[in-house]
């Protein structure tokens, strides 16, 4: 592997209506006194890697895997905006010597260094492919300025994840400054766009890939025809929930099943779990039977997803815990990864056989069937035909109720069984205010953030019970066998260690509880919900 190499790209990007412009530029630029010389015709290949959520782009940075006739390298550009053409990005570019037999894996500790810290724990994929066909040009300006002129044909094909699909062709022209005075570039640049009409790009080739090949990031937020409106009957209110909820479900399955990273079983988990808080809360603008059904299927899907997270939770805390016990045995270690591994692989094959079952299918058609048909005219759900605003402020405001009453229990006996039923009680008021926040624009943001601030801090709680009740079952399984002692001693450390991080969370709620102020959040619940005149607190 080569050193790496960390520059600043500066270059003129021209969109071309089609091939063919080479001989028309080349015989300008001879005209003025440029020296050009033609160079191998380049054949490349671009594997473009991201998380499945796009951290990456989302923090204005581009990862790709080239193959370029003989050569191999990994390339880190950030992606600035692109003004008349002109880019100016901080690029990190290394050589890769031998074979890479998984570029997603990114063998290079420079650029894992670089990103590592943004989508740690998410696993690259790779996202789009990018074939470009180049004409490169040296071009030699009188002042002594040296530019790579290159004439571009390229195609995108979507891949991973993506639905596999292609796009039209994009036909470009780059000119990069490889040596000497910017300003050379810029004056190249104004000759050859007062003699030729050229159109100035505005994106990077990974941006119009996203964009000719119609690629949609994933979303927590619904599309605006799925947002819930102030005055949507409660029935399709409940419909547009739910329709986004197994969207999220459906954008998430081909990742469970390639097990490729753990965030897929995590938000296909949260998207079943919503419907079933869903269902739950807003049950009175839904026929009975179909309720029922629904809560059912919803429990076991759910129960299916639950078993392998939260083995995955444990083996992705497990680097955090060995920190802070210090030098474990490796052993030891390595014994408690595999079982741990071994159950998890067991889970994850019912998880996938229920994804493949009669069950799951007619379920997944009933729900797409509900969420599709148009509202009943005499329906039988009492809630139904009540408008959101009259409907839903009354079942927030009595989970906003049964939160503070929790949470006074919780206060007269701080036991692990009251901590938990203050996060179901949070968990449920922050679902119901999120699934009509669209409704109510920003005004509920604030009460949600508290729910989130305190959920989280409850979920680590939770976290601990969960780890102290796995080492317990290890230890019944185990029990009769012979045990290497270093290994029990792991054990006891981390039990003992699971211990310390609850009080530590105890605490921290405590701390956070006391600025959690009950009647000025009424208050705001209060406002939110009183839009257009119903006031439900």
């Amino acid at each position: 592997m080569k050193s790496p190499t960390e520059t600043k790209e500066i270059e003129y990007k021209f969109l071309l209506s089609a091939p063919g412009a080479n001989a028309a530029v080349l015989d300008l630029l001879g005209s003025k006194g440029y020296r050009v010389r033609r160079q191998r015709t380049i054949h490349q290949e671009d594997l473009y890697l991201d998380t499945f959520d796009w951290r990456l782009f989302r923090h204005g940075l581009s990862l790709r895997f080239r193959r370029a006739n003989e050569k191999v390298l990994y390339t880190l550009k950030s992606i600035g905006k692109i003004e008349g053409g002109r880019a100016e990005r901080r690029e990190i570019e290394i050589e890769v010597k031998g074979s890479v037999v998984d570029p997603t894996a990114a063998p290079v500790k420079e650029i894992q260094l670089e990103i590592a810290g943004i989508i740690y724990p998410r696993r690259l994929i790779g996202q789009l492919t990018v074939r470009t066909e180049r004409q490169p040009y040296m071009v030699t300006c009188p002042g002594n300025a040296r530019i790579e002129l290159v004439f571009d044909s390229t195609g995108f094909l979507a891949r991973g994840l993506n639905k596999p699909r292609r796009a039209r062709r994009l036909f470009e022209m780059e000119a990069e400054l490889c040596k000497g005075s910017p300003a050379e570039l810029d004056t190249l640049k104004g000759r050859l766009t007062g003699a030729i009409d050229f159109t100035p790009s505005g994106q990077s080739k990974l941006e119009t890939a996203i964009e000719r090949l119609g690629v949609v990031f994933p979303a927590k937020n619904p599309p605006p025809h799925l947002q819930v409106k102030i005055d949507d009957r409660f029935d399709r209110t409940v419909q547009k929930i739910i329709a986004f909820q197994i969207h999220r479900l459906d954008e998430n399955i081909p990742g469970v099943l390639t097990d490729i990273d753990t965030e897929f079983v995590h938000q296909a988990r949260v998207a079943t779990r919503r419907m079933r808080s869903l269902i739950r809360l807003f049950g009175g603008a839904i026929p009975e039977k179909t309720g029922s059904y629904f809560a059912e299927e919803l429990l076991w899907l759910g129960s299916l997803f639950g078993g392998v997270r939260d083995l995955d939770v444990f083996l992705l805390n497990l680097p955090r815990f060995q920190q802070t016990l210090g030098i474990a045995p490796r052993r030891s270690i390595h014994t408690l990864i595999q079982h741990i591994t071994e159950e998890r692989l067991a889970l994850f094959a019912e998880l996938k056989a229920g994804l493949a079952s009669v069950r799951w299918r007619l379920l997944h058609s009933r729900i797409l069937a509900f969420t599709g048909r148009p509202p009943a005219k005499n329906p039988s759900a009492p809630l139904a035909p009540v408008p959101m605003n009259g409907a839903a402020p009354p079942i927030i405001t009595a989970r906003f109720d049964a939160v503070i009453a929790q949470g006074s229990r919780l206060l007269a006996k701080p036991d692990p069984k009251n901590f938990h039923k203050l996060r179901i009680r949070f968990k449920k008021l922050r679902y119901a205010l999120e699934f009509v926040s669209p409704a109510y624009g920003d005004s509920l943001l604030p009460l949600i953030e508290e729910a989130v601030k305190i959920q989280d801090c409850l979920g680590d709680l939770q976290d601990t019970v969960f780890t102290r009740a796995l080492i317990d079952r290890l230890l019944k399984q185990w029990k009769g066998n012979v045990l290497d002692p270093r290994l029990l001693f792991m054990l006891g450390e981390l039990y003992e260690l699971q211990g310390e991080i609850a009080r530590a969370k105890q605490t921290e709620f405590h701390q956070i509880w006391k600025h959690f102020d009950p009647d000025a959040l009424r208050k705001t619940l209060a406002t939110a919900l009183s839009r257009n005149g119903i006031c439900a607190v």
